[in-house]
């Protein structure tokens, strides 16, 4: 069953095709800060167009002011272009398609990402002085071509089978990931995680022991598939599991998974997200091996360097 799950998940993060962007490298960037802006100021309920555009033009500003006029108006170009091929005005767009938001969603957002570009470029002359262009812009809600800080953690719901017997536990983990993004704000990381967790095994009566306290280690590789502001992240790695009858015995075994969380903007340095993740370990032993299919959320924060 999770095999299969797996390479189902593989099969949707090959076709996973990333949203049309401009050619020019600084374009881009500003597009892709743009439409997150659009997008996660979306996700609560989007009003009235200028009450919206208004509430999040300083955070907008922010990128905005790192950009040179020449890429700006490279952008407005691109924008006007997509915005005819894509049937605008989505008034018109909206009527035609029988009302349906949802059949005009992409080219709600991008009339959205123009109105918000139009008002920026307006407010672009009070831009603080201190906030140069950047040449080329990388963006300040994207992390692309970067190295990058991935830490958190968080509970996890546990269950464990050996042979013929199954049980379940709890407990928590953190890690620590460094990885480098593509172009595309695809990444690839590695790193190191530690979890512990509590068990009240079973005897072979079939009673309740006294609390039994373990420990994972795992080292994972993880590839991370970014959308606009959710991710899909699968991984592997060698998995080093002990408990407290002898911490220095440690049995060894593999740990795959996979995740799907999403990220806010930019806090400061830092972009704050939380992540769903579903893992499947082996311990290899001698006789029965132990199995743990393990189910949590965890927060997580990524750090541009």
């Amino acid at each position: 069953m999770f095999r299969r799950t797996a390479i189902a998940l593989l099969i949707v993060l090959a076709g996973c095709a990333h949203r049309p962007a401009p050619a020019d490298r600084s374009a881009r960037a500003l597009f892709r800060d743009l439409e997150r802006q659009v997008t996660v100021a979306a996700a609560t309920g989007w009003g009235v167009d200028r009450i919206e555009i208004e509430g999040i033009l300083e955070g907008t500003l922010d990128s905005v002011c790192r950009v040179e006029p020449l890429a700006r108006r490279e952008l407005r170009a691109w924008i006007e272009g997509e915005l005819r091929r894509r049937g605008a005005p989505v008034e018109a767009a909206w009527q035609a398609r029988g009302k349906d938001l949802d059949k005009v969603s992409d080219l709600l957002v991008l009339t959205r990402v123009s109105k918000l570009l139009a008002r920026a470029e307006e407010a672009s002359p009070e831009c603080p002085f201190w906030l140069e262009p950047e040449v080329p812009f990388r963006g300040r809600q994207i992390s692309e071509r970067r190295w990058q800080l991935s830490f958190g953690g968080g509970g996890k719901g546990i269950v464990v089978t050996r042979g013929d017997r199954t049980d379940i536990s709890a407990g928590g983990a953190g890690r620590l990931l460094l990885g480098r993004t593509f172009a595309n704000g695809d990444g690839l990381y590695v790193g190191a995680e530690f979890g512990g967790s509590a068990a009240f095994p079973k005897d072979a009566m079939g009673e309740r022991t006294s609390i039994v306290i373990g420990a994972d280690f795992v080292t994972p590789v993880v590839y991370r598939r970014t959308l606009t502001n959710a991710y899909l992240e699968v991984e592997a790695g060698w998995l080093g599991h002990s408990t407290e009858a002898d911490w220095g015995d440690l049995d060894h075994g593999i740990h795959v998974g996979f995740a799907v969380g999403g990220r806010t903007l930019r806090t400061r340095f830092l972009f704050p997200g939380v992540a769903l993740g579903v893992s499947w370990e082996r311990t290899f032993l001698d006789g029965d091996d132990i199995t743990a299919l393990k189910i949590g959320a965890r927060v997580a924060f990524d750090l541009d360097l």
